[in-house]
């Protein structure tokens, strides 16, 4: 499933990133990984953006990026 499908204060595993090599170096710098386990906190109404949490940080994502990342949830 993609990050855009999932629901908000659930967690997940990252599964793998897709896209071009910015848009992964820029996830990369972010320590979306890949493996990491991320907890969606919000997502906005419309074509907003995503805030998850990541290693007990916050982080916004587009929404254009999050089509792109692949997760999983975590049982």
């Amino acid at each position: 499933m993609r990050l855009t499908e999932a629901e908000t204060n659930k967690t997940y595993r990252v599964v793998a990133i897709e896209g071009g090599c910015h848009a992964k170096d820029r996830l990369i710098k972010l320590g979306l990984l890949p493996g990491v386990e991320i907890q969606v906190k919000r997502k906005a109404p419309l074509r907003g953006p995503f805030m998850v949490t990541l290693n007990d940080s916050d982080i916004v994502i587009g929404r254009g990026i999050a089509s792109k990342i692949e997760v999983r949830p975590v049982v």
